[in-house]
Protein backbone atom coordinates (compact mmCIF):
# COMPACT_ATOMS: atom_id res chain seq x y z
CA UNK A 1 0.00 0.00 0.00
CA UNK A 2 1.26 3.49 -0.84
CA UNK A 3 1.12 6.00 1.99
CA UNK A 4 0.99 9.72 1.38
CA UNK A 5 0.92 12.47 3.98
CA UNK A 6 -0.70 15.79 3.07
CA UNK A 7 0.54 18.70 5.18
CA UNK A 8 -1.64 21.69 6.18
CA UNK A 9 0.11 23.83 3.53
CA UNK A 10 -0.92 21.37 0.78
CA UNK A 11 2.39 19.54 0.34
CA UNK A 12 2.19 15.83 -0.35
CA UNK A 13 4.94 13.76 1.20
CA UNK A 14 5.59 10.11 0.53
CA UNK A 15 7.64 7.68 -1.51
CA UNK A 16 7.72 8.18 -5.24
CA UNK A 17 5.90 5.49 -7.14
CA UNK A 18 4.76 5.39 -10.73
CA UNK A 19 1.64 3.63 -9.48
CA UNK A 20 0.23 7.00 -8.41
CA UNK A 21 0.09 9.66 -11.14
CA UNK A 22 0.97 12.65 -8.95
CA UNK A 23 1.37 14.87 -12.03
CA UNK A 24 -2.40 14.75 -12.37
CA UNK A 25 -2.58 16.87 -9.19
CA UNK A 26 -0.48 19.70 -10.65
CA UNK A 27 3.15 20.85 -10.76
CA UNK A 28 5.59 18.73 -8.78
CA UNK A 29 8.61 19.67 -6.70
CA UNK A 30 10.47 16.47 -5.83
CA UNK A 31 13.05 16.35 -3.06
CA UNK A 32 14.92 13.11 -2.53
CA UNK A 33 15.31 11.52 0.88
CA UNK A 34 17.80 8.88 -0.25
CA UNK A 35 19.78 7.44 -3.14
CA UNK A 36 20.07 3.72 -3.96
CA UNK A 37 23.14 2.82 -5.98
CA UNK A 38 25.69 0.06 -6.46
CA UNK A 39 29.03 0.62 -4.71
CA UNK A 40 31.75 -0.87 -6.91
CA UNK A 41 34.35 -0.83 -4.15
CA UNK A 42 32.16 -2.57 -1.56
CA UNK A 43 30.40 -4.75 -4.17
CA UNK A 44 26.94 -4.18 -2.74
CA UNK A 45 23.92 -1.90 -3.08
CA UNK A 46 23.87 1.05 -0.68
CA UNK A 47 21.14 3.40 0.48
CA UNK A 48 22.57 6.86 1.20
CA UNK A 49 20.94 9.91 2.70
CA UNK A 50 20.25 12.47 -0.03
CA UNK A 51 20.98 15.56 2.05
CA UNK A 52 24.23 15.18 4.00
CA UNK A 53 24.30 16.98 7.36
CA UNK A 54 27.69 18.54 6.61
CA UNK A 55 27.86 21.65 4.43
CA UNK A 56 31.15 20.36 3.03
CA UNK A 57 29.58 17.07 1.91
CA UNK A 58 26.61 18.91 0.36
CA UNK A 59 29.06 21.11 -1.55
CA UNK A 60 31.04 18.04 -2.71
CA UNK A 61 27.81 16.36 -3.76
CA UNK A 62 26.90 19.34 -5.95
CA UNK A 63 30.46 19.59 -7.30
CA UNK A 64 30.84 15.92 -8.26
CA UNK A 65 27.18 15.17 -8.99
CA UNK A 66 27.05 11.99 -6.94
CA UNK A 67 25.65 11.21 -3.48
CA UNK A 68 27.99 11.86 -0.55
CA UNK A 69 25.52 11.32 2.29
CA UNK A 70 26.14 8.74 4.98
CA UNK A 71 25.38 5.11 4.16
CA UNK A 72 22.12 4.09 5.83
CA UNK A 73 21.91 0.50 4.61
CA UNK A 74 23.80 -2.08 2.54
CA UNK A 75 22.22 -4.98 0.66
CA UNK A 76 23.29 -7.79 -1.65
CA UNK A 77 20.58 -6.97 -4.21
CA UNK A 78 18.91 -3.82 -5.48
CA UNK A 79 15.46 -5.17 -4.64
CA UNK A 80 16.48 -5.66 -0.98
CA UNK A 81 17.90 -2.13 -0.85
CA UNK A 82 14.70 -0.70 -2.35
CA UNK A 83 12.56 -2.70 0.09
CA UNK A 84 14.58 -1.30 3.01
CA UNK A 85 14.24 2.22 1.60
CA UNK A 86 10.49 1.79 1.21
CA UNK A 87 10.03 0.45 4.74
CA UNK A 88 12.14 3.16 6.37
CA UNK A 89 11.17 6.26 4.37
CA UNK A 90 7.42 5.80 4.03
CA UNK A 91 5.29 8.12 6.19
CA UNK A 92 5.58 6.88 9.76
CA UNK A 93 8.72 4.82 9.02
CA UNK A 94 11.88 5.09 11.14
CA UNK A 95 13.64 7.51 8.75
CA UNK A 96 10.53 9.60 8.01
CA UNK A 97 11.02 12.15 10.80
CA UNK A 98 14.80 12.67 10.30
CA UNK A 99 14.30 13.18 6.56
CA UNK A 100 11.82 16.02 7.17
CA UNK A 101 13.40 17.71 10.18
Amino acid sequence: MIKLRITPDGCIRGLWSDNVQLRDLGALKVRRASHVEFDNRQQCWVVREAQPASHLYRWLQRLFGRPTGRVLHRAASRSLALAWEHEHFQPGGPEWRPSHA
